[in-house]
């Protein structure tokens, strides 16, 4: 159940290089995460999913005094499921004469940091076993008689505002307060579109170096495409896209076919580049044909709903030789 950076997918690399981007939001987070790692205090992010709060977190641990102890990561939805008390506090059992003992995420963490992601997911039982923990700084192991100590930094993550959920009492006021004595806010994707081309690149040399292959030319296309696009799951959506494409794309050039969304065209993009006067001609000619199509033939509904007299609609009728009916 213990996570290290690379079980997470998480490179010291990536770490070194820190928050990118250059927007206002993301220059701020980086002065946030710069403070907080410099104390002790219990940290709440909150942010979408696909955020990058698991990576803030270790990026804390890494640039913090405890970056030489353990990080550990419980995802507390999880808990009651895949993950069971002996997995949290450790086990002490006697097999008649000799005693073995287990240890648990929790005593695991002490001195470092324990991660409590998705504590909006937290479950009414957890939030009550951990408060009491907090409160009293020891925890038992199952089965064990003597108390143990309990010093890690909590970093929790939550994908929504949950104080709504405080006021309902469906989470604990008390631990709320006790777990965001310093809160990180963390904007989506599509509300600091400034850092997309910065991550976008960095993901982008980061396969390419992976996969031993050069790093592509990026077509007009694509960039115009991911500034666009609302990225709905955020900075990892945007990591995958630039995997997909470096894998599936032909070498030397990065192709939009392989894009997991579909490119928005515009109404003209039909047309081939060449005569202007060609180009009108074309548009004028499709526009009076679906009026005279929308309106049975009728002439005077047709030029009303093009916006011209009906003499310049019959003038290009002839022009265009756009039949009557």
């Amino acid at each position: 159940m213990e996570n290290t950076e690379d079980q997470m997918g998480i490179r010291e690399s990536a770490l070194t290089v820190g928050v990118i981007g250059n927007s206002p939001e993301t220059k701020r987070l980086k002065r946030v995460v710069k403070r907080t790692a410099k104390v002790s205090n219990n940290i709440l992010i909150v942010g979408e999913t696909g955020t990058g709060k698991n990576f803030i977190s270790r990026l804390i641990h890494a640039t913090s005094n405890r970056k030489g102890k353990n990080f550990i990561s419980i995802n507390c939805s999880a808990y009651g499921r895949t993950l069971d008390r002996t997995d949290l506090f450790g086990e002490e059992t006697d097999f008649h004469t000799a005693t073995t003992r287990s240890l648990g995420l929790l005593e695991k963490a002490n001195d470092g940091i324990l991660f409590l992601d998705n504590i909006d997911e937290m479950s009414l039982e957890f939030q009550e076993e951990f408060l009491q923990i907090l409160r009293e700084k020891h925890f038992r192991r199952l089965n064990g008689e003597e108390n143990v100590k309990f010093n890690a930094r909590v970093i929790s993550s939550s994908k929504r505002d949950i104080s709504g959920d405080v006021e309902k009492n469906n989470f604990n006021r008390e631990l709320y307060f006790l777990l965001n004595t310093l809160a990180i806010h963390i904007l989506p994707l599509r509300d600091r579109k400034q850092d997309i081309p910065e991550l976008f690149l960095h993901f982008l040399n980061q396969f390419c170096g992976d996969t031993n292959k050069e790093v592509p030319a990026i077509s007009s296309e694509i960039f115009e495409s991911i500034l666009e696009y609302e990225w709905m799951g955020n900075i990892r959506e945007l990591e995958n896209t630039a995997r997909n494409l470096v894998m599936m794309s032909p070498e030397g050039l990065l192709s939009s076919e392989f894009l997991p969304f579909k490119i928005e065209k515009h109404p003209l993009d039909f047309l081939e580049p060449r005569n202007l006067k060609g180009i009108i001609s074309d548009v004028e000619t499709f526009m009076i044909k679906k009026a005279l199509q929308k309106y049975g033939g009728n002439q005077v509904k047709a030029a009303r709903l093009l916006g011209i007299p009906e003499a310049t609609l019959r003038f290009k009728m002839k022009k265009y030789a756009i039949p009557k009916d």
